[in-house]
């Protein structure tokens, strides 16, 4: 049906016409200026050369560009997932917006993203590892020409799990593993127990906002404590410990 397109443009001449024998009440002079109004933007709609969509879909053609307006925010607000969107994502704002004006922007343990998704990018262990080319570019040197006892870190290293939610004998095997690969072994929370020592692995300290290992009997910071597990090179079984 090829007139449909005009219906809005007949609907506001047609409005203009209703209102005319209603005068002098409110309502008429209300719907007399909105049918001259969107009258006048339908004729001049027919009438101009520039855009094909207003001249073939006068008055509802200006919605395209109205809606390409508030699209941005429509699939901001409305739409969008907090992990889509190029470069960064809604989610990765929230974080920046936050810092940027010193709120709280901790994050809980665990994620929301789909780790079951097609493309989703993740590391796994290899069936049939072979050897590295050049073991030295896997690790990074901490501390400068002043530090007393710089560290070449490996960058896979055993992620911090504390104590409290893991079994002596899991904190034995997860060390012995570090100790035979040679990267490091996060204490997590609960600072580093016998078991931590007992076959040599590297030990990052994670001292946490408890001050885990290093804390007086007020549960305030110990910096003599902590400087005295700091400075051991050798405790326990002979590795190295080194505080973060």
């Amino acid at each position: 049906m090829p007139f449909v397109r005009f219906i809005p443009l007949a609907a506001s001449i047609a409005a203009a016409l209703i209102a005319l024998p209603g005068l002098p009440a409110p309502w008429a002079w209300v719907l007399l200026a909105a049918g001259i109004t969107f009258s006048c933007v339908g004729l001049y709609d027919l009438r101009q050369p520039l855009h094909s969509v207003r001249r073939n879909y006068p008055i509802v053609g200006r919605l395209r560009w109205f809606f390409e307006e508030i699209r941005p925010g429509l699939r901001q607000y409305l739409f969008e997932d907090d992990h889509e969107e190029t470069p960064f994502s809604r989610s990765q704002r929230s974080l920046v917006y936050a810092r940027a004006k010193n709120e709280v922007s901790d994050r809980a343990f665990g994620t929301l993203v789909d780790v079951y998704e097609n493309g989703y990018e993740f590391i796994a262990h290899s069936t049939r590892p072979v050897p590295v080319a050049d073991p030295a570019g896997f690790r990074i040197k901490i501390g400068g020409a002043a530090c007393r006892q710089p560290y070449s870190a490996s960058i896979f290293n055993i992620s911090a799990m504390s104590f409290g939610a893991l079994s002596a004998n899991a904190i034995r095997a997860l060390n012995k593993g570090a100790k035979l690969g040679g990267f490091a072994h996060d204490t997590g929370e609960g600072s580093i127990s016998p078991y931590h020592r007992e076959h040599g692995g590297d030990l990052i300290w994670e001292i946490g906002s408890g001050y885990f290992g290093c804390r007086d009997e007020q549960g305030a910071f110990d910096p003599e404590r902590f400087a005295e597990q700091a400075a051991d090179p050798t405790p326990g079984a002979g590795h190295a410990q080194h505080a973060l």
